[in-house]
C-alpha cells in the first residue's frame, strides 16, 4: 500500500528528528477534511440545517491539526509513530477540534465537552483494538 506525501517534506527540526513524520500526508489531510465536510453536508440535510456544514468543517479541520500538533509533540518527546502516548493520542483531535470551534465562536458546555473526551477515550481504545484483531493496525494502540 502506498502512503502518501508527508505534510513536513521529510524534514527534521532543529533537534534533528522528523517534524511529523511520515504517518501525517498531505493525502491523509485532504481525505480527512474532505469527510468531516461531507459528514457536515449529509447532516445539514438530515437535520435540515446548514450550520452542520460549517461545523463539519471547522471540527474536521480542527481535529486534523490538533492530531498534526500531537504528532509534532510526540517527535519532541523522542516517540516514533506508533508509538503508545496515552491520552495524547486519544484526544489530541478532540482539543483541536473543540479549540478551533470556540474561537469561531461555536460553544458547547464543559458537562458535554467532558463526558466527550471519557466517551472518545473508550471508543478509541475499543475501535483500535478491534482493528489491531482484524489486522487492520500493526499495534492495539
Amino acid at each position: 500500500m502506498r502512503e502518501g506525501y508527508p505534510l513536513d517534506f521529510r524534514r527534521n527540526f532543529i533537534d534533528g528528528r522528523r517534524i511529523l513524520g511520515d504517518g501525517k500526508t498531505f493525502e491523509g489531510f485532504a481525505l480527512g477534511l474532505f469527510f468531516g465536510f461531507y459528514t457536515g453536508i449529509v447532516e445539514a440535510i438530515v437535520f435540515k440545517n446548514t450550520f452542520f456544514i460549517e461545523i463539519g468543517f471547522l471540527s474536521s479541520l480542527g481535529a486534523l491539526m490538533g492530531d498534526i500538533i500531537g504528532s509534532f509533540v510526540k517527535r519532541r518527546i523522542g516517540l516514533k509513530r506508533g508509538d503508545k502516548a496515552p491520552l495524547l493520542d486519544q484526544l489530541d483531535f478532540v482539543y483541536g477540534a473543540a479549540l478551533l470551534l470556540t474561537i469561531a465562536g461555536i460553544g458547547f458546555d464543559i458537562p458535554s465537552f467532558i463526558v466527550f473526551q471519557i466517551v472518545v477515550v473508550i471508543l478509541h481504545m475499543v475501535t483500535n483494538r478491534i482493528a489491531y484483531y482484524l489486522k487492520l493496525k500493526p499495534v492495539p494502540w
